[in-house]
């Protein structure tokens, strides 16, 4: 071809202009090749619009057009729609969902008109299709790819469906994870699951059915994993692993439900505002509250709390119940019942403000229900005590005492007998008892938190010895029922959530010691407070042998530690060592010393702690601060004023437990 016919085929491989008649590339070499077979047009949908002299050349050339921009679009679609060839399947880490045609998932691709052509593929057949060798009998037609508003969001649902079903325990492991703690207890008393969800649709099983549960919502997969997570949690020691088949690690298992969960649904407050949402953050809560990470639950329950606000069931909870009763509306009640609750219990120990109002109860509540809300009524008074130290607060104090003694006169005698608690029972009962003994360490832990501050000033001012003689008696109650738990080899999720108040009733009785021996003869405090020495030690004992036995009993093991550390202040072979400082939850900073008083240390600005403060940065991010005003314990002997005598607690951020970020020693 000479240079005439290369530039006029240049020029006509351009758009033609409106009105222009061009030739197409492929006719003109049709031309000056020979005739080629020409296609029946007859059929063709735009043979109608054609002249019968313009049939020949431009439906020939569209159709042309039309096949070469139908091979440039597909293989466009191969080069941006490749899916990977190698996916990534590491077991237990969710990973992004696989790309296809137009944000479809896996699943609707392989049923899509226009699903793209296998993986395999070589590039050598896509340097055939740019070549042009690739023949098509026909041409294709030509595709228009339209946005689908929803595609994305059908998408990420199949995702999360598949990333946490894929993590469901077969439903032999299923069992005898909920055989074998009372984390069963969790679906009277923390939601109610459909019927539909339990093993043989039957209610008193209390097991949840695996292959029924894969079936639901992803927010119903949430919250049975995170069920199973507490229950693993709760596993007592003596537990065999090998027991089950397809768990091989169960402190990896539980951290991967819980991860997991938190980064798929409960980071979303679209996907919360719901009630089987409220449920799910509450059971995050209930396993943050087990692992001892106060501030982290509290977090939670925060947001459960405002986003419950939201739904307007502040409102619900004062609304008479319809007859027959409305499930829903019987729901909502109980878990702004329960949120309230867990808020009362995590504000009082970390010193933090309450976030509702009190609730009330229907006239045939259980009577473990009446008596909790009555404690929770007084609580905000409670924590207001030790702020300040005067005789005005000790009257306070002397007055909700008398209306906690006079709430556990209106219940029946045998509410406060420690109960025989079955070992392996489920049953309504069995929780009814368990129910009821939380109660009572509920109440009397509420008695320590009254007259602590006053038993700490025993020694100086008689006055208060009242306040002492009734913390002692409490804290021993405590810790009666807390050993009645542990006679039942199947109540760790009831002693992990007590184990915080037996930790605070047995440092106020190893306390009590100290002060005594530090004011008393060795031979007089050994009649007077030999019992309560003994049952330091026993609770010590059974609390190393938990954490020897094995490694979720945290809680256990770092109260073994401190009151050992507390003790030995009392061993005179220390004497030469001198001060000793603790930093305890609840308790704050306290400074040991033999044969005198414990006492709370000015916070010096030159202490480790205080050069935190003044730094930048650290190796990940700034320390965080948190600053208690209260006057738990009384001041210095010498009387010392300084600006910076402060309650400080320091750790290093909200994922750190409590156990590990708060006992510093």
């Amino acid at each position: 071809m000479d240079s005439a016919s290369n530039a006029d085929d240049g020029f006509n491989r351009k758009r033609p202009s409106k009105g222009l008649r061009r030739t197409c590339w492929e006719c003109k070499r049709r031309k000056i090749h020979g005739p080629v077979s020409q296609p029946d047009v007859s059929s063709h949908p735009r043979s109608n619009s054609f002249g019968p002299d313009l049939v020949d050349e431009d439906n020939t050339c569209s159709r042309h057009i039309g096949e070469r921009l139908c091979k440039l679009e597909q293989l466009f679609e191969r080069f941006v729609c490749r899916k990977n060839p190698t996916p990534d399947t590491s077991a237990g880490v969710p990973r992004s969902p696989t790309l296809t045609v137009s944000g479809f998932s896996e699943k609707e691709s392989k049923s899509s008109p226009w699903r793209l052509s296998s993986d395999a593929q070589s590039m050598s057949s896509i340097g055939d299709g740019i070549l042009g060798a690739q023949t098509w009998t026909s041409a294709p037609s030509i595709h228009t790819l339209v946005e689908n508003p929803d595609s994305g969001q059908v998408s990420s649902y199949d995702f999360i469906q598949r990333s946490l079903t894929v993590l469901l325990p077969s439903q032999h492991d299923a069992d005898i994870i909920f055989e074998s703690s009372n984390g069963w207890m969790i679906l009277d008393g923390i939601y109610r699951a459909s019927r539909d969800i339990y093993v043989d649709r039957d209610h008193q099983s209390y097991a949840l059915d695996m292959q029924a549960v894969a079936q639901e919502r992803p927010i119903i997969v949430a919250r049975t994993l995170l069920h199973l997570a507490i229950c693993i949690s709760s596993l007592p020691p003596e537990f065999d692993p090998s027991r089950l088949s397809s768990v091989w690690n169960l402190e990896s298992t539980m951290h991967n439900y819980v991860k997991t969960v938190t980064s798929l649904i409960t980071s979303s407050d679209e996907q919360m505002m719901t009630l089987h949402g409220l449920e799910t953050l509450m059971l995050l809560a209930l396993y943050h509250m087990n692992s001892a990470s106060l501030r982290q639950s509290w977090l939670v329950i925060r947001r459960g709390l405002n986003l419950a606000h939201l739904m307007g069931f502040q409102r619900i909870i004062t609304r008479d119940d319809l007859d027959p009763p409305i499930p829903a509306i019987s729901n909502a009640k109980a878990i702004w019942r329960t949120f309230v609750d867990l808020d009362r219990y995590l504000g009082l120990h970390l010193r933090l403000p309450f976030g509702a109002d009190d609730y009330p109860l229907p006239a045939n509540a259980d009577a473990h229900l009446v008596h909790r809300s009555k404690i929770n009524a007084i609580l905000r008074e409670v924590a207001e005590l030790d702020r300040e130290i005067s005789p005005q607060a000790y009257s306070t104090a002397l007055a909700l005492d008398e209306r906690m003694e006079s709430s556990m006169r209106e219940m029946p005698k045998e509410f406060w007998e420690v109960p025989n608690i079955p070992s392996t029972a489920r049953s309504p009962e069995s929780y009814a008892v368990l129910e009821r003994l939380m109660v009572q360490m509920w109440h009397f832990e509420t008695k320590i938190f009254i007259h602590l501050p006053y038993l700490l000033r025993a020694s100086q001012d008689s006055r208060y010895e009242f306040s002492k003689v009734t913390a002692l008696q409490a804290s021993r109650n405590v810790l009666m029922r807390w050993f009645a738990l542990r006679n039942a080899s199947i109540t760790q999720a009831c002693c992990r959530s007590a184990e915080i108040g037996v930790f605070i009733a047995a440092v106020t009785l190893t306390l009590d010691i100290v002060i005594e021996l530090g004011t008393k003869e060795k031979s007089e405090v050994q009649k007077t407070k030999g019992t309560d020495f003994a049952m330091i030690c026993r609770l010590i004992g059974e609390m190393e042998k938990l954490a020897n036995a094995s490694p979720r009993e945290k809680i256990a093991a770092r109260s073994a530690v401190v009151l050992k550390k507390i003790l030995s202040s009392l061993d005179p072979s220390k004497q030469p060592a001198g001060k000793s400082r603790l930093t305890i939850p609840f308790f704050g900073t306290v400074e040991l010393e033999f044969k005198k008083l414990p006492i709370r240390p000015v916070f010096d600005v030159d202490s480790d702690a205080g050069k935190l403060m003044n730094a930048t940065a650290t190796e990940h991010h700034l320390p965080v601060f948190s600053f208690v005003h209260n006057a738990l314990w009384p001041s210095a002997e010498d009387g010392s004023n300084c600006d910076f005598d402060w309650n400080i607690v320091l750790f290093d951020g909200l994922e750190d437990r409590d156990t590990e970020g708060n006992w510093v020693f």
